[in-house]
């Protein structure tokens, strides 16, 4: 299936040509980016009476922001300096627990970085002034979560990658069932499986010489998989926000098909008010996790029949907030 880009990175592109443009040459056809890997992308950039701007080209991914215009507009100062703030179109954060602080446009960390690292190739010592901004930004926004979690006005700009790599349920699925198949072949005693970059990160420094394997959303699939090829003992890490949605009784823990768990995990430590997310919870309490984690390792066990299950939480910048070894 093909890859396609982030809003990142599209919005990374926008910008770059805005700065060509803004130091006198032509506007190109296409523009060079770097990812955050090191790794070098081309993406086409076009104008019109808006202004300049690059095609979110999700590629085979199902994305609502396929095909969305995001353009990008730049004032050079000598400051030296990179700015880059949202304009029309690109969402405002209303809610902690985001990566973003409240009032600010949503522009993740990972394409700020890029936009602005990009830029300095192209400016040399002077500075930029930048928006951008996406004029359906506000109408294709309404098909997400933004709102639920605080976004209001707009998209994000996010990524960390710079590439939208998709796959379809069943390649997935596919997938960890070979990295389990091959674990077990190599006669690997344990294996750790998580549902995402966090987990795989932050496990992967505090245990090398276990494999990490990632399941995604699709952890009873995963789980059967693990006792079926006979692993007995087992580590499942990653951020709470995911793995608690089994305690919840959601095996398939996507936000389409299960709830945010912040509300279950605020109740669980006994917090009448409500929280936005769980890393909200995380970054405001001291709160310790670790009987959650406990629990969850009690029924994975029972569910499928693992002699024992270790679990780590990690929150979003890497401490581990409840673990049960």
């Amino acid at each position: 299936m093909r890859n396609g880009y982030t809003t990142g990175t599209t919005a990374c592109a926008a910008a770059c040509a805005a700065c060509i443009i803004k130091t006198g040459e032509a506007l190109p056809e296409t523009v060079r980016v770097t990812l955050p890997d090191g790794s070098i992308s081309y993406l086409p950039i076009y104008s019109d009476e808006t202004g300049v701007y690059a095609v979110k080209d999700a590629g085979d991914d199902v994305d609502v922001t396929h095909g969305m215009r995001i353009y990008a507009s730049v004032t050079l100062n000598d400051s030296g300096e990179i700015t880059v703030k949202g304009g029309q179109g690109i969402g405002t954060v209303t809610k902690k627990g985001l990566q973003i602080p409240v009032g600010q446009s949503a522009i993740n960390p990972v394409p700020l970085r890029m936009i602005s690292e990009n830029l300095k190739k192209i400016l040399k010592d002077k500075g930029a002034d930048v928006i951008i901004y996406a004029p359906e930004g506000e109408t294709v926004a309404r098909q997400t979560f933004n709102e639920k979690v605080g976004i209001v006005g707009g998209i994000s700009i996010i990524g960390t990658t710079g590439i939208v790599t998709p796959m379809s349920v069943e390649a997935i699925i596919e997938t960890t069932r070979c990295e389990i198949d091959v674990a077990a072949a190599e006669q690997k005693e344990t294996i750790c499986l998580t549902p995402g970059k966090i987990g795989e990160k932050n496990f992967s420094v505090q245990f090398p010489l276990v494999p990490v394997i990632l399941m995604s959303n699709f952890t009873k699939e995963a789980f059967e998989h693990a006792a079926k090829k006979g692993f007995k003992r087992i580590y499942t890490a990653g951020h709470p926000s995911k793995l608690c949605k089994i305690l919840m009784g959601y095996y398939n823990t996507h936000s389409k098909n299960s709830p945010m768990a912040a509300d279950y995990i605020a109740k669980r430590l006994g917090f009448d008010k409500s929280f936005n997310t769980v890393e909200e919870i995380l970054s405001e309490t001291d709160s310790d996790l670790s009987f959650l984690a406990a629990e969850l390792a009690d029924k994975l066990e029972n569910d499928f029949g693992f002699e024992h299950v270790s679990v780590i939480f990690y929150d979003m910048k890497g401490r581990i907030k409840g673990e049960r070894l």
